[in-house]
């Protein structure tokens, strides 16, 4: 998969000069990205494309590529392979739909590519893909102009549409990825040969995918047991029903198969399931930016008491148990907080103003051993909080001004202190943001590279999911002394 992901020359077949097509768009992509390897285009028709050279054929090309983009009809396809194999080219990528997801003809078409590749050893992507991304290449070799971060996640999905939006929205989210890969109709690499290459990928701590069918069940099982006690693989699983089912037959071909199988198989392999896209994202910055919980006990500090009431109820729903405050945590705590505090698990701070009081009650939550993770509510306000009097002639300007420059300082701060904390006790916090300020907020904390949301039940249900994952990983892969250890 090296020539695929680490290409150090690249020929893009079928390129055209109408930006209207994927044979313009593709390679412009690849050019945006800042691509840093060799770029050759191939068309008969033209001298330049993109101010790029062109070649009549690839045999032209002066040298044996590592990777071809081929982005013709499908009819032309076997041809064009041929003419790869023959002049040395170690991987392909065929773009065009109009193979095994139509019917029987083009089944016998897709098979006829693979046997060529196969005869000259050959790797082929696809068909009917929308492309790859590398990022140790700077290698944007997809179809629409999505710009990924470079980060700790990998993705293979079976879906471009889906893929290359999560990488969009991951760009987003602040949540950068090392590997993508559209796999298309499968015809040769599969989704599981993907898993197991990010799975030796060094710059890869976190494993997406989005599965409509596994054609491959026992490797895909002996794939992740490999993989999964090192890095989390998440998935995403298309055609839970029997209207998907039906939809993924005629997307790429893929038998969807009884989603009780998957699911038994899913959990026996400690796999962490997502419901949706962004539930996907959510639990990959949440592997990517805390440690893994180490038990389901949560401690809550909110600024509010409706809210605790809320957040309580969603860690019992997902599975979670709000932790028993040791003694010391509440003395702690009574000497930051007005004496009406809640004096318990969730951490009412009753609507105190006093910032400086919350980054310590944040720390004496976090260090208590009854505390597995925490969930912290109104830490990061994104409040302009004293603007709301900026029309209010009885409050000088300048007056407002400095607060509300206060203010947002102690946002930061609150961000800083969350970071500080989890290194410092090895323990997941989340901050939870809840006004209708949220959107811009969240956007504030990924940037900083704080794990937070803004929804409750988003916050419980993420950290119900890494410890099921943190327990599997325990109860499987440890000793038996090791196990009772960590209990």
């Amino acid at each position: 998969m090296d020539p695929v992901f680490h290409p150090e020359s690249i020929a893009v077949i079928g390129a055209s000069a109408n930006p209207m097509k994927w044979g313009w768009i593709i390679p412009a992509n690849v050019l945006a990205g800042g691509y840093t390897g060799r770029l050759y285009l191939v068309n008969p028709k033209y001298d330049k494309i993109l101010d790029v050279k062109c070649y009549p054929s690839i045999k032209d090309v002066p040298e044996s590529v590592d990777l071809a983009i081929i982005v013709t009809p499908a009819q032309k396809v076997p041809q064009i392979v041929e003419e790869c194999g023959e002049h040395g080219v170690k991987s392909a990528i065929v773009i065009a739909g109009g193979f095994s997801e139509v019917g029987e003809h083009g089944k016998r078409l897709e098979q006829k590519v693979v046997n060529i590749a196969r005869r000259f050893g050959m790797v082929l992507v696809g068909p009917n893909t929308m492309g790859i991304y590398s990022a140790s290449r700077s290698l944007c070799a997809l179809m629409p102009p999505v710009r990924p971060l470079k980060g700790n996640v990998s993705m293979v999905s079976q879906s471009g549409n889906i893929g290359t939006n999560m990488l969009a929205f991951g760009r987003a989210n602040n949540i950068g990825f090392s590997l993508f890969a559209c796999s298309g109709n499968e015809a040769m690499v599969r989704c599981e040969d993907y898993i197991e290459y990010f799975g030796q990928d060094p710059n890869t701590k976190v494993i997406l995918a989005y599965i409509e069918g596994v054609r491959n069940g026992r490797k895909f099982m002996r794939v992740v047991e490999e993989i999964i006690e090192h890095k989390p693989i998440i998935v995403l699983k298309g055609g839970r029903t029997r209207a998907g089912a039906k939809a993924a037959m005629s997307h790429t071909g893929a038998l969807a198969g009884e989603m009780k199988i998957y699911e038994g198989v899913f959990k026996q392999l400690g796999l962490v399931v997502a419901k949706s896209t962004d539930e996907m994202l959510d639990l990959a910055k949440a592997f990517v930016r805390v440690p893994l919980p180490k038990g389901r006990r949560v401690g809550i500090i909110t600024w509010g008491g409706g809210y605790g009431v809320l957040i309580s109820d969603a860690c019992e729903e997902a599975g979670l148990e709000l932790a028993e405050l040791s003694r010391e945590t509440i003395e702690q705590i009574d000497k930051l907080l007005p004496s009406y505090w809640s004096h318990s698990n969730p951490i009412d701070m009753v609507g105190d103003m006093n910032r400086e009081a919350h980054f310590k009650c944040l720390e004496a939550l976090v260090k208590d051993e009854n505390v597995d993770a925490v969930i912290a509510l109104g830490m990061i306000t994104g409040m302009d909080f004293f603007e709301a009097f900026k029309n209010f002639e009885h409050v000088p300007r300048d007056f407002i001004e400095a607060y509300s420059s206060l203010w947002r300082e102690y946002d930061f701060r609150a961000l800083a202190k969350i970071k500080e904390l989890i290194q410092k006790y090895g323990k997941p916090i989340v901050a939870v943001t809840l006004t209708a300020e949220a959107s811009r907020i969240q956007s504030l904390i990924d940037r900083e590279g704080v794990l937070g949301y803004t929804s409750l039940e988003r916050a419980a249900t993420v950290l119900a999911k890494m410890y099921e994952y943190y327990k599997h990983i325990r109860n499987k892969y440890r000793s038996p002394s090791q196990r009772s250890q960590a209990d």
